[in-house]
């Protein structure tokens, strides 16, 4: 049973997700990354998930991520962080949910806020109003990561070992039930 971490970006799904994969010795693999490796294999030209969206826009990065997306389905036991567009496509969760357990990341919004917009602005934010563009991408995404069937952990006023303490008992529980 694979681990899927989703969430906004800087919500901890590479910090949590790379943790959790060390305690159950599964391979961590973040979808970006596969998405970057499947560019390469097509194209013959490196380029980061940031570059290839840029590049060629974003309808095209949504189609490599489905194919990311059928990459994933076909591992077993593996922990995974995905990319904060994946689960805005339903036929991603259906096959999500088919594969492991969606468990969603939810940190505050002020945090989130500060973390995205202190380092260097996404690519998917304007860049001449960062913060506005931020607070209308979160009042689009937040009722849609709601949506999905996932386990939500809410990590508002919570310690890194009690995060990690309630993912590692959600994927006990997955196991005990999908052995």
């Amino acid at each position: 049973m694979n681990i899927f971490l989703f969430g906004f970006k800087k919500c901890g799904k590479t910090y949590f997700g790379l943790k959790v994969a060390q305690k159950l010795h599964r391979d961590f693999i973040e979808s970006d990354h596969l998405i970057e490796q499947l560019y390469t294999a097509e194209y013959h030209q490196t380029l980061s998930y940031r570059d290839i969206a840029k590049k060629h826009g974003f309808p095209f990065f949504r189609e490599l991520e489905k194919n990311a997306v059928s990459l994933m389905v076909q591992k077993k036991e593996c922990v995974f962080s995905l990319g904060g567009g994946v689960v805005l496509d339903p036929e991603n969760i259906v096959r999500l949910q088919q594969a492991g357990t969606l468990i969603y990341l939810k940190a505050p919004k002020a945090l989130l806020k500060t973390k995205i917009l202190t380092g260097e602005i996404p690519h998917y934010l304007d860049p001449q109003h960062p913060a506005e563009s931020f607070e209308k991408l979160y009042q689009e995404r937040t009722p849609l990561y709601e949506k999905v069937p996932a386990h939500i952990i809410d990590t508002e006023n919570k310690s890194e070992e009690a995060i990690l303490k309630e993912v590692l008992e959600l994927a006990e529980q997955k196991r005990r039930h999908h052995p």
